[in-house]
C-alpha cells in the first residue's frame, strides 16, 4: 500500500465528507494513466484548504469517488501574494512562469497587457489547468486564481496592502529583499520584454506603488517573475 503523502491527488472544487462524487473528464484522464480500480485509496483537494481521503468507488472515462475522511484543512494566510505580469510572446515561456510561481506559492496570477507588450491574447483556461497540476504536484491544498488578460491600467486599481512595481529604469528603488520584510498582502508588477512604459511606470507611482530592484542585471520577464515570488515567499520562511 502507497505511504498516504504519494496518494495520487485529484481535484473536486465542490467536495463534502461522506459524499459520492464524480471527478471531471481531466482528472478522471490522469486516474486512467494510473490505472486506478475500484477500491483504491487517494486524495482529493478542492482548492479551498481541504484535503480529503477517498476511495475509488468507479474507475474508467466516468470516475466516481467516495470522500471518506478530511485528513487536513489549511488557513489561507493573510500574507496574500499577487503576481501581475506580461504574458511573453513564447507562451511556453509564460506558462513556465505560471507551473514555477504555483510550486513556490503565489495566490493569483494576473497576466497583463502592456504598452510594450507583445501578445495579446492567452488561454486561461489552460492556464488554470497548468496551475491545477503544479499545485498537485508541490501538495499545495489552495488552487491559485488565474485572472483573464487585462490592461495594466486596470490591474493597477487592485488593492494590496504593499504594491510593488519592478522595472528597468533608473529610479530610486527598493532591494529586492523589500519583498520579504512585509506584512499583509502584495501585489507585484513585471513588465514585458520592453519594459513597462515611463508613463505606466509613473502612473503606477502615482496610486502609491513602490518601485523595486532585481538586482544589477537585466532579467527576462519569466526570471523576473520567478525571482520576484521567490524573494517575497521562500526568504520569509
Amino acid at each position: 500500500m502507497k505511504h498516504a503523502a504519494d496518494l495520487p491527488r485529484f481535484y473536486l472544487p465542490n467536495a463534502q465528507l461522506g459524499a459520492i462524487a464524480e471527478i471531471d473528464s481531466e482528472e478522471a484522464k490522469h486516474a486512467r494513466v494510473l490505472r486506478l480500480t475500484e477500491g483504491n485509496i487517494v486524495h482529493l483537494i478542492d482548492g479551498k484548504g481541504n484535503l480529503f481521503e477517498g476511495s475509488v468507488m468507479k474507475a474508467g472515462k466516468k470516475m466516481e469517488v467516495s470522500i471518506d475522511t478530511l485528513i487536513e484543512e489549511e488557513t489561507q494566510s493573510a500574507k496574500k501574494l499577487i503576481l501581475a505580469v506580461a504574458p511573453t510572446k513564447n507562451m511556453a515561456r509564460f506558462e513556465w512562469v505560471v507551473e514555477k510561481a504555483v510550486e513556490v506559492g503565489v495566490d493569483e496570477i494576473m497576466p497583463l497587457q502592456c504598452e510594450h507588450s507583445e501578445r495579446v491574447f492567452i488561454k486561461a483556461e489552460r492556464l488554470h489547468r497548468i496551475a491545477l497540476s503544479a499545485a498537485k504536484q508541490s501538495k499545495a491544498l489552495f488552487l491559485p486564481l488565474i485572472h483573464e488578460l487585462q490592461s495594466v491600467k486596470e490591474a493597477f486599481k487592485i488593492e494590496a496592502d504593499n504594491k510593488w512595481i519592478a522595472h528597468c529604469k533608473t529610479a530610486d528603488k527598493a532591494s529586492i529583499l523589500a519583498l520579504s520584510q512585509n506584512q499583509g498582502s502584495q501585489i507585484i508588477f513585471i513588465g514585458p520584454e520592453g519594459d513597462f512604459s515611463q508613463e505606466e511606470i509613473d502612473l503606477a507611482v502615482t496610486l502609491g506603488f513602490k518601485e523595486v530592484s532585481l538586482g544589477e542585471k537585466r532579467l527576462r520577464t519569466e526570471t523576473a517573475a520567478i525571482a520576484a515570488v521567490i524573494a517575497a515567499n521562500v526568504f520569509q520562511a
